[in-house]
């Protein structure tokens, strides 16, 4: 197992945005690396997929290009999935590609001690590259 480059951070507010355009997902935690989510999407790993979080306060919204390099069946926490549909979910470990300075900012306003419930966000299958 590859050890993580960067300190992960609780998300600090509700995350919405698009998986798929239409898969939910919750983030457990979150780094200028990377993400992890649930989700009732499995990804294949090594593929990139497009996300778009955006932020409860004031809708701002960022997309951003992650890598899969962790997909596993992960147990439900009905206080902190609610939001997703009922089904199988996966956990999903992810790294964020080329962020620039402004996604770089953006993130760093997710990363806080973690509030009670989860994050929402959402996947989007524009641009999806099949891992090897």
């Amino acid at each position: 197992m590859e050890k993580r480059k960067s300190t992960r951070f609780d998300v600090s507010q509700e995350m919405k945005g698009k998986l798929l355009n239409v898969v939910s997902f919750v983030a457990n935690n979150i780094s200028s690396e990377g993400i992890n989510l649930v989700s009732n999407f499995q990804p294949v790993i090594g593929s990139v997929y497009k996300i778009y979080l955006i932020h409860s306060r004031d809708n701002r919204q960022q997309e951003f290009e992650i890598e899969i390099n962790r997909a596993e069946v992960a147990s439900f926490d009905s206080r902190k999935y609610a939001s997703l549909p009922p089904g199988l979910l996966f956990s999903i470990g992810a790294r964020f590609k080329n962020n620039s300075e402004k996604q770089k900012a953006f993130l760093v306003s997710f990363m806080k001690a973690k509030p009670d419930g989860g994050d929402e966000g959402f996947i989007s299958k524009d641009k999806v590259q099949p891992g090897s």
